[in-house]
């Protein structure tokens, strides 16, 4: 897999070293042509819960359960304390990608009955 540098779309980068946060580790990189440090984005860039606590919660709250029942169910199974307003955040954030998903699926469907 080829990196870029995030700055002037360089290729000539070079590992240097790990950023941590709560959540888990990723790789820092730094690019020879501009001198700029970078970390690669994920999809998830700048959120302070796992990924999979929040697509937990955007799928909880697409089957139905209320933003108040997916905050009280993300606190006593996960032990992970967070608003109703960040799990509103989440899903407008995310429902691009959501939307897609759902359409493609029902297209799917669709195909297989007929």
């Amino acid at each position: 897999m080829i990196i870029n540098c995030s700055n002037c779309k360089s290729k000539d980068v070079k590992k240097r070293g790990f950023r941590y946060n709560n959540v888990d580790k990723k790789q820092k990189y730094l690019c020879s042509k501009c001198g700029k440090w970078f970390v690669e984005d994920n999809g998830f860039k700048r959120m302070r819960h796992d990924p999979k606590i929040v697509t937990r919660a955007i799928h909880m709250h697409n089957d139905g359960l209320s933003l108040m029942q997916v905050k009280n169910h993300l606190h006593q199974y996960d032990n992970v304390d967070v608003s109703g307003e960040a799990i509103r955040l989440w899903i407008k954030k995310y429902s691009l990608f959501l939307k897609s998903d759902k359409f493609s699926r029902t297209r799917a469907k669709r195909k297989a009955a007929s």
